[in-house]
């Protein structure tokens, strides 16, 4: 194996664009980030500008090479670059390849409407082949919301990119994606391959829209010399097709193999377990998709508002302790919280809901109550919502022996041994700190043949702390105590909250 160059690894997040170079081990040798709005010009709408994540990814870029230059004292080449990208959310572009409008990304919510339409073609056309329902964000409906109020845009659109794949068109002139984020449209034949035509005919959507696909981790095409210059990077670097920023993050922590799972409490939290058959959930209590390994697919929980619910609490409490101090609050409060219980859905629920109007709530309070009692409540509130999906993916067969944490969570222990005691798995975390853009190094790894696959790569490039957190029994016991009330607070108020929308 060569070592030779540096792998870029590119990640096109929520908030920002960053770039890490990394070397055939794993090790970063500069980084650099630069951030993005989220556009929201009416309620529910959430749209970003595909030019600005453009530019963000170029100063991320130039930043990161920057920084590895002065690391190591003297100018190595970047042998490749791959990609990964935040899920769902597109660029719809004309004939010459310029964005129409913003791109409509994963939090939006204007596609609501639209929603039942996609969901009924699916089970028309088989459940089996997208293993998905759709919600709010997905591109379908986002797709059936533009065609129908905006059809004048949608009548030129020659092609829709995910965030990943237009920075790829903009490196390589080519217009295409590969499994991982074809399966995050549900146009995605995911059980097959391919994109699901039997299922776009029917929401009668332009075929020719849908790009080529690529096997993820192949050599896409190379950098041009037209946009080499602004990137910094020389004419002629491989360009290798990356992978949506789950599967990437989840490379990124070594979890490409069954038996494996990752929990990731980042401002959104997510259960990862890949399994080796397209199996899934009936009743869409957990998504199913491609994974980056060849032959594997994965079952995701998530949680959109996990670690922003903490930060909400901060910001609105009139809390000014950091997130440290946080954890040594709640860490005086015994396991449950003394009773407190809240439901951690300020943005609605992904899985295992599928339910837009959930609402966040505190269950619970007494006079007796205080602030550390909240704090604690917020945090086992949140493994409660990751632990109900990791439920559903366990009766699809899921049976993980240890659980990599990661994202901004996994720095708290406290949070950690919560989620060992609930999960009642051994907990370790990922000391790599941008685990997507890792994931995407793993890729321009294997794109370029310095490893012959993607599982001797991960075993090479990631790495995980030493200290593992292990289950206390005794305070499993309690949490399956009120994991039962948990879960039936949602039962109890799932028709109330629609109403509530309604009436905010």
């Amino acid at each position: 194996m060569s070592s030779e160059g540096y792998l870029l690894g590119i990640d096109i997040g929520t908030s920002s664009a960053k770039a890490v170079l990394a070397d055939a081990l794993g090790r970063v040798a500069g980084s650099g980030q630069c951030g993005y709005p989220i556009d929201s010009p009416a309620v529910g709408y959430a749209q970003q500008s595909p030019e600005e994540w453009w530019n963000a990814a170029v100063r991320a870029v130039r930043e990161g090479m920057s920084a590895a230059r002065k690391n190591s004292r003297h100018e190595i080449p970047v042998a490749a670059v791959s990609f990964s990208g935040q899920m769902h959310g597109f660029a719809a572009l004309g004939s010459d390849g310029a964005p129409l409008r913003p791109a409509i990304i994963w939090a939006d919510q204007r596609g609501f409407g639209e929603i039942a339409a996609v969901n009924e073609a699916i089970a028309k056309v088989g459940l089996d082949r997208t293993c998905n329902r759709v919600s709010a964000g997905f591109a379908l409906p986002s797709l059936l919301w533009m065609k129908k109020h905006e059809g004048t845009v949608m009548e030129r659109v020659r092609a829709v990119l995910q965030p990943k794949d237009y920075i790829c068109f903009r490196m390589t002139g080519r217009k295409v994606s590969e499994p991982t984020d074809a399966a995050g449209t549900c146009a995605y034949d995911v059980k097959n391959g391919g994109w699901n035509d039997e299922l776009i005919d029917a929401l009668e959507l332009p075929r020719e829209i849908f790009p080529e696909i690529v096997p993820t981790g192949s050599i896409v095409g190379c950098v041009s010399r037209a946009v080499s210059e602004e990137l910094g990077l020389a004419p002629g670097t491989p360009v290798v097709a990356g992978a949506a920023d789950q599967p990437a993050g989840a490379l990124g922590n070594g979890v490409c193999e069954f038996g494996t799972l990752s929990s990731t409490i980042g401002t959104a939290g997510q259960i990862f377990a890949p399994v080796t058959d397209p199996v899934y959930d009936e009743f869409s209590r957990t998504n199913t998709f491609n994974h980056a390994a060849p032959n594997l697919w994965y079952i995701l929980g998530a949680n959109l508002s996990a670690g922003y619910c903490l930060e909400w609490f901060r910001k609105n409490a009139g809390v000014t302790e950091d997130y440290r101090a946080l954890g040594d609050r709640a860490a005086r409060v015994p396991a449950g919280s003394r009773g407190v219980i809240f439901l951690p859905y300020l943005f609605g629920d992904r899985t295992p809901h599928l339910d837009a109007s959930a609402r966040a709530m505190f269950f619970g309070l007494t006079g007796g109550t205080g602030t550390d009692e909240m704090i604690r409540a917020i945090m086992e509130g949140v493994v409660f919502s990751m632990a109900e999906s990791l439920e559903a993916a366990k009766r699809l067969g899921v049976r993980p022996k240890l659980v990599t944490a990661s994202g901004g969570g996994a720095k708290s222990r406290l949070w950690r041994q919560i989620q060992a005691d609930i999960y009642g798995i051994p907990v370790t975390r990922s000391i790599i700190s941008e685990q997507a853009c890792v994931g995407a190094a793993i890729l321009a790894a294997c794109g370029i043949g310095l490893y012959t696959g993607v599982s001797s790569a991960c075993k090479a490039m990631t790495r995980v702390a030493d200290e593992t957190e292990t289950p206390n029994m005794e305070a499993n016991a309690v949490y399956m105590e009120l994991f039962k009330i948990y879960k039936e607070l949602y039962g109890r108020n799932r028709e109330l909250f629609p109403k509530l929308a309604d009436f905010t």
